[in-house]
């Protein structure tokens, strides 16, 4: 059984003729490993043979006395040395098993753990992704199967490359408030597939109209997929959009980054994702993985702990509005500095290396050079990977690399991680404000002042008329700090909005952009508990302050604004308001324990759903969607809400506020409804 990938082109009984197609899916049995293909003719199954793995490290005995001890009819064992955790300077030698049958497999290492002989180790993600990696079956590239064997069509490569065509259907049951619940029948269902949309009453015909344009993923709530009749699974493949972050084609990004097969990558958090594809490379690195590795603290004063362990730079702006500003971006601030210094846990403080300190005025920690960190050089590939998508114009590849990206900076101080570290964590914070500080004096030093900056991104106004153009901002910053800046957005206007405590709201602002819209981050208008009426008004008042191109335009858009928040506001306060425009979603929070409306709306239904929709009734009571529409709502609640939303805009003068009654447009909320 030794020698791996030569496994899979040996025979086994015929499920298919040759099938080609997108490897989606991976399954494992006794001696192999079924797939499942997306081709021409929806989804097939083919098998090959193969056999899996374990890494044990010995407690008792050598390595090689026991891998004599395990061989055995179904275990085959050999000695291999690998390099050993925390900082891989040297080598120690783990003794490999394979068979055909993982459940054999199990049971020896629950064993062998159970009398203290040995202890697994290289366990994550698993012997089913590990077999994949060693046979070259990336999920999420095209192969061809049959016969017992499985060869790849297109090299895996390191970049993007353009997305594979799968046919992709999304199912909805509607109820009157929208997407239907758990709790309630649908009044209708509408299926998409092939750019086509249908509308039927009948749950049967649903599963009619996907058996015709066989799909090979079908997107639905399980609130859907529960309203649906009896079904013959494994015909496509089901994709929860609760449960993701990503879309379908942003999910297979992630299977081609990881090499986790569909059903491993569905619903996983990303950082699974993002250690799965740090596993691979310590893999072909020979590092061993051991949860168990000591990644301690060196000991530190109070003074330097308060000084060195803090997050990255955020400024406390002042509130008001701002012409004439710039947004400038960093392009994957925090990996592309964990990239450019090297900086992995087995390469930061290492005792065994000579480190150099890349921010000597924001930490204490020295980062090696020599050889690349693992997790720099992973970064690193996804860093280039979602510029090359960007570049293509693929979008839900780019927002699913975001992610990972995103990901791949918290999880160097997860506790949890198996490739990170405080010290690590502590550097890229350090370098990440030493990065927004260089940025923001470059800009001051050329004529531009500063008005906001946070995490990876500044706000600057240009006060010099001889100051550069943004785009040569951008290049300065960029030969200063060593990553790349864009320009994010150029604004005709911005407004930031105060606290209650009188600040600047650190993470909320939003502005009219100079090639026309709105750009909108943090406020009511774009959080997802906000009920549509509310985001409606705030949204409308907004869209109306966008008119405005210069100050003396804006005393006419502001009036315009402030009667649109009037018009709402007479709306609901007169009973008016559409049923449906006023229901909240909230996500259960197990832990929370105070009542709330949201809790008592949760505890009125027999099974809890992550999500509960309600609205509120007379004197505050939350009336949960699936009991229909209430007979009447309750006013001063969602009159406080408008009145939260109003508190975002620009103050109205006391002349234009609504003292009279005026005639209301006859729809003011077509935008959200």
């Amino acid at each position: 059984m030794r020698g791996g990938a030569g496994a899979v082109n040996r025979g086994v009984n015929r499920i298919a003729p040759t099938v080609r197609g997108v490897l989606l899916d991976a399954s494992p049995g006794r001696g192999r490993i079924t797939l499942t293909i997306a081709s021409d003719k929806g989804l097939q199954r083919a098998t090959v043979r193969a056999s899996y793995r374990l890494h044990l490290t010995p407690a008792k005995a050598s390595a090689h006395e026991l891998a004599q001890g395990l061989q055995q009819d179904w275990l085959e064992a050999w000695v291999e040395e690998w390099l050993k955790p925390p900082w891989y300077h040297e080598r120690a030698e783990i003794v490999v098993v394979e068979s055909p049958d993982p459940r054999i497999l199990a049971e020896a290492a629950r064993g062998l753990e159970g009398l203290g002989v040995a202890r697994r180790v290289n366990t994550y993600p698993g012997p089913l992704a590990e077999a994949l990696w060693r046979y070259k079956l990336p999920p999420g590239y095209p192969v061809e199967a049959g016969d017992g064997s499985a060869r790849l069509l297109e090299e895996p490569w390191s970049g993007w490359r353009p997305p594979p065509p799968l046919r992709v259907a999304h199912v909805t049951a509607w109820s009157w408030h929208g997407p239907a619940t758990l709790l309630e029948t649908p009044r209708y269902y509408t299926v998409e597939c092939n750019g086509e949309i249908w509308k039927t009453e009948a749950s049967g015909e649903v599963l009619d109209l996907l058996r015709e344009c066989t799909p090979h993923i079908v997107v639905a709530r399980p609130e859907d997929r529960a309203h649906l009749p009896p079904f013959r699974e494994g015909r496509w493949l089901w994709f929860d959009p609760t449960a993701n972050l990503v879309s379908p084609r942003g999910l297979l990004e992630w299977m081609r980054v990881s090499w986790l097969p569909y059903t491993i990558a569905h619903g996983a958090p990303i950082g699974k994702i993002l250690t799965a594809a740090e596993a691979r490379r310590a893999y072909r690195r020979r590092l061993i993985i051991d949860p168990q590795t000591p990644r301690h603290e060196r000991f530190r004063p109070l003074q330097g702990l308060i000084a060195h362990d803090m997050a990255g730079a955020s400024r406390i702006p002042r509130p008001g509005l701002y012409w004439g500003v710039v947004q400038l971006d960093f392009t994957s601030l925090y990996p592309s500095l964990i990239s450019l210094h090297n900086i992995s846990a087995e390469t930061v403080d290492n005792p065994y290396c000579n480190g150099t300190n890349p921010a000597p005025d924001y930490a204490s920690h020295k980062v090696c050079q020599s050889p690349r960190g693992l997790v720099a050089e992973v970064l690193r590939e996804l860093v280039e990977r979602r510029a090359q998508a960007k570049r293509a114009g693929d979008k839900e590849a780019s927002e699913a690399l975001k992610w990972i990206l995103v990901s791949g900076f918290g999880y160097l101080g997860y506790r949890n991680s198996l490739f990170g570290s405080i010290a690590a964590y502590e550097t890229v914070t350090a370098l990440a404000r030493q990065a927004l500080s260089a940025a923001e004096r470059v800009a001051e030093s050329v004529g531009y002042r500063l008005v906001h900056s946070i995490v990876d991104s500044i706000f600057v106004q240009k006060v010099d008329p001889e100051a550069p153009p943004p785009e040569r901002l951008a290049q300065m910053i960029h030969s200063k700090v060593g990553v790349p800046l864009k320009v994010e957005a150029e604004y005709t206007w911005l407004y930031i909005p105060p606290t209650l405590r009188g600040e600047g709201a650190v993470n909320k602002y939003y502005g009219a952009l100079k090639d026309g819209g709105v750009k909108m981050k943090g406020i009511m208008a774009v959080r997802s508990d906000t009920p549509p009426i509310i985001k409606g008004a705030q949204t409308a008042a907004i869209r109306s302050l966008a008119k405005a191109r210069s100050p003396t335009q804006w005393p006419l858009t502001l009036k315009e604004a402030c009667e649109r928040i009037d018009n709402y506001k007479e709306i609901i306060a007169t009973g008016r308001a559409p049923p449906r425009s006023l229901v909240i979603e909230k996500r259960l929070n197990p832990e929370a324990q105070r009542s709330t409306p949201w809790r008592r709306a949760a505890g009125q239904a027999p099974v809890q759903p992550p999500k509960v929709r309600y609205i509120i009734a007379p004197r505050g009571k939350p009336h949960p969607v699936w009991r229909g529409p209430p007979q009447a709502y309750d006013t001063s609640y969602y009159l406080k809400l408008l009145q939260a939303a109003a508190r975002e805009l620009p103050q109205c003068p006391p002349a234009t506020l609504n003292t009279s009654r005026q005639e209301t447009p006859p729809n003011p909320l077509p935008l959200l409804l």
